[in-house]
């Protein structure tokens, strides 16, 4: 799943350059692995269970997303990526399998990221959520999103608090 994980990021990297994408020294602090269908996410569970620690399986509007803390963290130029989500696909919807985003955790905020990058359409839906809003551009068929707390942190917060 490494190699895999290498593979998106290269590519997803090759599209940030492309794209003359703004990411300055910020981390990357997970990727996430989309899955096709139901059967497809509790298979994608069992092989990142054995990868890493579940740290949370929550219900995010009305699917199941689960995060792994992996025994080995992605190392990817100068970036380790110690988590990474699996989603089960939205109702409806048919999703590929595979590594799709990488988040960023950004010390801006998101309008000076859209000043910094005004050649992209960014998504600012998630920029309206309660807890670790995000901003999102969206570049072919892989995205980055870019938010101000690491979901690590998000996940103590909600296992403290919710």
């Amino acid at each position: 799943m490494h190699k895999l994980a290498i593979q998106f990021l290269t590519q997803l990297f090759t599209l940030i350059e492309k794209h003359s994408v703004q990411i300055h020294d910020w981390k990357i602090d997970h990727v996430c692995y989309r899955t096709s269908d139901e059967s497809h996410y509790q298979e994608t569970k069992k092989i990142f269970s054995k990868l890493g620690e579940l740290l949370i399986e929550s219900d995010v509007n009305g699917r199941l997303i689960s995060t792994y803390k992996l025994f080995e963290p992605i190392l990817f130029r100068d970036y380790v990526i110690p988590l990474v989500e699996v989603p089960a696909p939205k109702i409806g919807k048919n999703t590929i399998a595979g590594f799709e985003h990488a988040e960023f955790v950004t010390n801006i905020t998101f309008e000076e990221i859209e000043n910094q990058n005004p050649h992209l359409s960014f998504d600012k839906k998630g920029t309206f959520k309660s807890v670790n809003p995000e901003l999102a551009v969206s570049l072919g068929e892989f995205a980055i999103k870019f938010h101000q707390q690491s979901l690590e942190q998000v996940i103590e917060f909600e296992k403290n608090h919710l």
